[in-house]
């Protein structure tokens, strides 16, 4: 080793502010250190013996003083890399790390130009070494930089790896995508029993999506023996997507459901029409229904209990429109008992959809019948609602005596805003004795009770 030649190195270093004065002395200490190592043939890799601190290597790469490394050798390594300031932190780094000056210069010479020192530890780290750069150069994949290089490595993508998938076909791939096939455990022989499933020339993305959505060779062989076969990618993405397996499919099979396309079968899925709920409305009686029929059901939220408390309430035979028209507006079995209590106990489908559909609730029928409403009929009861009659303006009428009031009747005084107060002003006015009609007919007119009071006063008889 030129000790001179060393030490005027350090010295121009710290000349040149690359080092600090601190820094500089102890290299100077380091290289007398190596010196007296090698001239006095101590080996550095024997253990210590008792009493004595083992001699370590001064300097990145020397591991005996045959083989040493000299710092200027490594200097001008890091020089052509790009890297001028070394601190002495840095130059333990570089020797806990073992970068060489040959490793610097063959990385070098493979295009690869990591930025600083850290980068390069970095890629020391991963055990990125020239042979794994030139194997994936004789792979095409070249002109990689650091960064590159560590995402591969650091994704476990090896060259043994990249190799395989070139030879199942997939040629070409750039960083992220060897990187995402790795991460979805995209193997070569998953590749090939795709391949012998009739699925060739695939590209990385949709080998992805397969595997997500759970297509196997398996999957697809099953689908193959129900009569599906040649689907291509993306029927068979979205036959994983909607958890559409080959069970599934048997049992609609089973059901009479024998001739279902992907569309259908997904929509199925989507809308959790189960072979049990199937199996439950045809026990209803509905039977031969396709799978727009089931899936309008499903919508609608259309149970089976809900169609089986509808039959035990006298309404049976329903087509599928009728049991959605019933949903749609909220006919549930406790309103058509309510209409059942008020003696409405054979209305047909469209007459109950009709009364809800003017806003006739349960609790609207249960109130109408407490507050004394006569028997009316469904049309009659339609009409009450539709021009607001309500529980209490019948209420306050049989307070008053008015009972027994037809249908129309109420409609009639509703239309024309004969309230109860009013009939209370008119009877302090003129007594009793003034009639229904009389009183709306006295509202349709427009005279109030002041304008009677008047003409009462003319002289004019009113009559009751």
């Amino acid at each position: 080793m030129d000790m001179k030649k060393e030490r005027m190195m350090i010295l121009d270093m710290i000349a040149e502010g690359k080092i600090t004065a601190a820094d500089g002395e102890q290299l100077f200490k380091a290289l007398e250190q190596s010196n007296f190592v090698a001239e006095a043939g101590v080996d550095e890799n024997a253990p210590a013996q008792d009493g004595q601190t083992a001699q370590q290597p001064a300097f990145p790469g020397r591991a005996n003083r045959q083989g040493s490394v000299s710092f200027g050798e490594l200097a001008g390594a890091l020089r052509e890399a790009g890297i001028d300031h070394l601190t002495l932190s840095d130059v333990q780094e570089l020797e806990v790390h073992h970068i060489t000056p040959e490793y610097i210069r063959e990385m070098l010479a493979l295009g690869v130009e990591p930025d600083g020192l850290g980068s390069w530890i970095e890629l020391r780290v991963n055990n990125i070494t020239p042979m794994y750069v030139r194997e994936l150069r004789e792979l095409g994949i070249n002109d990689l930089d650091a960064d590159e290089l560590l995402e591969l490595s650091r994704n476990d993508v090896s060259a043994k790896f990249v190799s395989e998938l070139r030879a199942a076909g997939l040629k070409d791939l750039d960083t992220d995508e060897l990187v995402e096939l790795r991460n979805n455990d995209i193997s070569p022989k998953f590749i090939g029993e795709l391949h012998a499933a009739g699925l060739k020339n695939l590209d990385a993305d949709e080998l992805i999506e397969l595997s997500n959505n759970g297509i196997s060779s398996k999957y697809i062989a099953e689908l193959a023996a129900l009569g599906f076969k040649d689907l291509d990618v993306e029927e068979l993405i979205e036959l994983g997507e909607n958890d559409v397996s080959p069970r599934l499919i048997a049992e609609l099979r089973d059901l009479g459901l024998t001739d279902l396309d992907v569309d259908e079968l997904v929509e199925l899925s989507n809308h959790d029409i189960s072979p049990k709920y199937i199996s439950e409305l045809r026990e209803l009686g509905l039977t031969d229904l396709d799978a727009e029929a089931l899936v309008e059901l499903s919508n609608h939220d259309i149970s089976p209990r809900y169609i089986a408390d509808l039959r035990d309430l006298g309404l049976e035979g329903l087509e599928v429109d009728e049991l959605v028209e019933l949903s749609q507006n909220n006919v549930s079995p406790e309103f058509i008992k309510s209409l059942r209590d008020l003696g409405l106990d054979e209305l047909e489908a469209d007459q109950i959809i009709e009364l809800s559909h003017q806003g006739v609730t349960s609790r609207y029928v249960t109130e109408m019948k407490a507050a004394g409403l006569s028997p009316v009929d469904a049309d009659q009861l339609a009409e009450l609602r539709a021009h607001n009659v309500t529980p209490r303006f019948v209420r306050e009428l049989l307070e008053l005596g008015l009972t027994g009031i037809p249908a129309d009747q109420l409609v009639e005084m509703s239309i024309h805003h004969v309230t109860p107060r009013f009939i209370r002003d008119m009877r302090q006015q003129f007594g009793d004795g003034l009639s229904l009609e009389k009183l709306v007919e006295i509202k349709e007119r427009g005279i109030d009770a002041e304008t009677l009071q008047e003409l009462r006063a003319g002289g004019v008889k009113i009559k009751n």
